[in-house]
């Protein structure tokens, strides 16, 4: 099967007790609709329309829906598609599973996925884990992934990441040179306190 059977989906979603009139709806579910989530990746996992793809992996993209991280990473790994693959980083930093963690660290670090990986290295930081900040350091020398590293550690508030952190302040990509300044103000007002 190519595409995605839009009536299929939506009567399958409506059994379950959603009153729903169209797939976009899905858009708005949240972590009480979890039991949506079999049902998106069991469609997920029998289509090969990308953009029909990318709408149900944005649909699982929700704090919380953690049994769709591990298909979601190896939809990930899986696709060739730099776009598509992006959109599901995305979707694994909102879902924020700290049991793929090590996981997300992989693909994080591995540079045949790209600039695919901005997403993923962003949302390292939401997770607050020591751990992921020598990774997110050593990723700022990587152009794909430094402004979404640089994005992740400003979450940190570790005054040391300063000088890492200083060299982007004449970044020529504004939204990077900005994120060091606030980054470097932020960390430098935890110093005087």
């Amino acid at each position: 099967m190519g595409k995605l059977n839009k009536e299929l989906l939506i009567s399958e979603i409506r059994d379950l007790g959603y009153s729903i009139s169209s797939i976009e709806e899905l858009k708005k579910i949240d972590n009480k609709n979890k039991d949506v989530i079999p049902i998106i990746l069991r469609h997920l996992s029998q289509i090969t329309e990308v953009n029909h793809k990318e709408f149900l992996v944005r649909c699982l993209g929700v704090k919380g829906f953690i049994s769709a991280s591990i298909p979601l990473i190896n939809e990930f790994k899986n696709s060739s598609n730099n776009t598509y693959k992006w959109a599901i980083g995305n979707s694994l930093s909102l879902i924020l599973d700290k049991s793929s963690l090590n996981e997300l660290l992989k693909i994080a670090t591995d540079k045949k996925h790209g600039t695919a990986r901005q997403m993923i290295v962003d949302g390292l930081g939401k997770f607050k884990d020591k751990k992921v900040i020598p990774v997110l350091v050593g990723l700022l020398e990587d152009k794909d992934v430094q402004g979404h590293a640089l994005s992740a550690l400003s979450k940190f508030k570790d005054p040391e990441l300063i000088p890492h952190i200083n060299p982007f302040v004449n970044h020529e990509i504004t939204w990077i040179r900005n994120t060091a300044k606030r980054t470097i103000n932020k960390l430098e007002k935890l110093n005087k306190e």
